[in-house]
């Protein structure tokens, strides 16, 4: 079954100082960070039945440094993957795609 969000936030948190789920619109973000939501759930079924299942979250690194290690220590997450680099407001976002 899913593991607990909690798990996922911890670990998280480990990477980074600043961790929001799912913030609000107007809350003020402290970069550097990482935004994460969920997106939907994944099930491996088998016989017709459901053996496993995960939640997809999406997750975004945000940051003012081009050359950061924590991108690398996301995409190194077990079945993370990376998705399409981009700039806004001279900020980098690095947006990941992670079953959990």
């Amino acid at each position: 079954m899913a593991r607990p969000r909690s798990e996922l936030s911890d670990i998280l948190h480990e990477l980074c100082e600043n961790v929001y789920f799912q913030p609000p619109t107007g809350t003020k973000l402290v970069y550097p960070c990482i935004i994460y939501s969920n997106e939907q759930i994944e099930s491996n079924h088998a016989d017709n039945a459901p053996y496993a299942l995960y939640v997809r979250y999406s997750i975004k690194y945000i940051t003012r440094d081009p050359d950061n290690e924590v991108r690398f220590a996301l995409a190194r997450l077990p079945m993370c993957a990376s998705e399409k680099f981009y700039t806004s407001d001279n900020l980098y976002h690095y947006p990941f795609r992670l079953y959990f």
